[in-house]
């Protein structure tokens, strides 16, 4: 399936502060497509197209996002709100090609039994109780057992019933894949939310997963709130660690393996080589090095023409104390526990723009550690919550 790939012509006049985005979605050749979900990114601000093609989508007063054109078996568009927020417009998305391709890993039965506990850790989260994809077996799992690489498509929408924060989140997974070997899981897709609650204790439920949440740290940046709101951002770095062995060292516990493998060898384990082993199983290959405590925004950041950006070379530690909010004498209150989580943000883009909603450009560039990685689905908020909806 191609995805971020999007046709669009502008026609007809732009309304000056319109909140409105219209327009027709066809096929290449002029085909009307009907049942085209039609959503701002993130949100619950959705339309469908109709039967002609044509639809209307009310972006209320949402000024930056992605607006996403999906439709099972069809490829999925992916464009910026801000280039067609009070305009006409015709879109084009085609049909998804049955291309044949060598498949040399492929998805399979075994992979999805091996893997779905692992998939559903990474992406839901533990609590399968509240929170379960309801169209679960349209998943498909690859596994490159040489190379230890997992791939999860979706050939349809996933439907995710979160009943612990009141949520049918309906979402497009682009792409989730797992290194073994670098002990790295990333995921990327588009999403759109419908409020299925509105009971007092899934309020406490969504106040409580936004305090100290991405969106909650990158929309006190864009506000200059930072302290305010009780974040800490030091200046990181990772650094080798001098315990760790050194490549050569590590070449001979491969080389060791490698012959073992191959030729079936009764090759020694000798002293030398346990030692390498213990180094390795005891020690990270870096240690992290904290160079400034307390960074003002400035520091990290820029703005341009009102608009902010994420400017940083190597890590920023992110601390913040978290108080759990409760329900007493049917009032919100603050407890008086306190849980201290840290998390560490690594850009691997030039720069990020922060969008007030507490969004990002390029999110598939920023590394999240710590707290900030376990914030999945589960925890997953729409960019228009505001704390106590």
């Amino acid at each position: 399936m191609r995805f971020l790939q999007f046709l669009i012509f502008f026609f007809g006049t732009f309304f000056l502060y319109s909140q409105t985005i219209s327009g027709k979605i066809q096929t290449e050749s002029g085909a009307a497509i009907s049942n085209v979900n039609v959503y701002l990114d993130g949100t619950k601000v959705s339309s469908v197209s109709n039967g002609d093609g044509s639809f209307q989508l009310d972006v209320q007063g949402q000024k930056s996002g992605n607006i996403i054109f999906q439709k099972d078996n069809y490829e999925t568009s992916i464009f910026p709100l801000e280039k067609a927020i009070g305009k006409s417009v015709k879109v084009i998305i085609n049909p998804v090609s049955e291309i044949e391709e060598v498949v040399i890993i492929p998805y399979t039965e075994q992979a999805y039994k091996d893997f779905i506990n692992y998939f559903l850790d990474q992406f839901i989260g533990f609590d399968r109780d509240d929170v379960r994809i309801k169209n679960q077996r349209t998943l498909k799992f690859s596994y490159d057992k040489k190379n230890q690489f997992l791939k999860v498509k979706a050939p349809q929408t996933l439907v995710i019933e979160n009943k612990k924060l009141g949520y049918t989140i309906q979402y497009n997974l682009i792409n989730f894949q797992a290194d073994f070997k670098a002990k790295s899981t990333s995921y990327l897709g588009t999403s759109f939310f419908k409020e299925t609650s509105f009971r007092k204790e899934i309020t406490l439920n969504r106040m409580n997963a936004y305090k100290g949440s991405v969106m909650h740290f990158l929309r006190s940046l864009y506000q200059n709130e930072l302290e305010k709101e009780g974040f800490i951002v030091n200046h990181a770095k990772r650094i080798p660690n001098p315990e760790y062995p050194s490549e050569a060292e590590l070449q001979k516990l491969n080389d060791h393996f490698a012959i073992k493998k191959t030729q079936n060898s009764t090759l020694p384990w000798t002293d030398e080589l346990e030692a390498i082993a213990q180094k390795k199983s005891r020690n990270s290959e870096f240690l992290m090095a904290i160079l400034k405590t307390k960074m003002k925004e400035s520091e990290f950041t820029k703005r341009q023409d009102e608009r902010l950006f994420l400017d940083f070379e190597d890590l920023l530690q992110v601390n913040f104390q978290k108080y759990y909010y409760e329900i007493k004498k049917g009032e919100f209150v603050r407890s008086s526990g306190v849980v201290t989580q840290s998390s560490f943000v690594h850009p691997e883009a030039m720069q990020f723009e922060i969008f007030p909603e507490g969004n990002i450009s390029e999110p598939d560039l920023l590394i999240l550690e710590g707290d900030f990685s376990r914030q999945n689905i589960s925890k997953m908020l729409p960019l228009d919550y505001q704390l106590g909806n």
